[in-house]
């Protein structure tokens, strides 16, 4: 892929919703119409449909993210900056329904690293960092923070999908289920003095 010129970027943009709903499946000849580019401009900066589809959700991710940024450097301390970053993802998801609908299938096609790259840039990097300095801080138990970044971005991926399927994805109410749950477990905390241990089985 090689990279567009700002009028044909936003020429695409402009059709991105479009092009991007769930079971629409665009020729480059329709595309073309589309737009109004010219099949061969699309093709000498496109290697063909999946090629598009790869660029449009990497606009997405890049334009539709930037309250995770203001999240990641904002006020608060690491657990709370998480806290908000988790809940901007899935602000920006609703906000983009093809970021659920569409970005796994894509992932897989050639066009899938220029994807892979903004995703790391725009969503793995912040939340890395943010366990990196809540473990300094000493607010987050040592895990591998690659795995704990991937579980974390992975299940609001995950959660935002289903919703977005089913036609109720209200981002604040499944924020304020979900993001406890992610950031302290689900575990009940054991009452003070008490260890909490399973009774043992009574002999038969």
């Amino acid at each position: 892929m090689k990279t567009p010129p700002p009028e044909l970027a936003e020429r695409l943009w402009a059709v991105g919703d479009r092009v991007l709903e769930p079971g629409t499946d665009l020729r480059i000849d329709e595309l073309a119409e589309l737009t109004g580019v010219p099949r061969a401009t699309l093709y000498y900066y496109f290697s063909g449909k999946d090629d598009v589809l790869a660029f449009l959700l990497a606009q997405k991710i890049e334009r539709g993210t930037a309250a995770v940024a203001d999240a990641a450097h904002g006020p608060g301390t690491p657990t709370q900056r998480l806290e908000a970053v988790l809940r901007a993802m899935l602000s920006a998801m609703a906000d983009h329904p093809a970021l659920c609908t569409r970005l796994m299938g894509t992932m897989a096609t050639e066009g899938g690293a220029h994807i892979m790259l903004e995703i790391e840039r725009a969503i793995m990097a912040p939340v890395r960092e943010l366990l990196n300095a809540g473990q300094a801080a000493g607010e987050f138990a040592d895990v591998d923070r690659v795995d704990a970044t991937t579980s974390l971005v992975g299940a609001i991926s995950m959660v935002a999908m289903r919703h977005t399927i089913n036609g109720d994805f209200n981002p604040q109410t499944v924020a304020d289920r979900l993001v406890p749950q992610l950031l302290h477990g689900l575990c009940l905390r054991p009452r003070l003095g008490s260890s909490r241990r399973p009774k043992a089985a009574r002999p038969a």
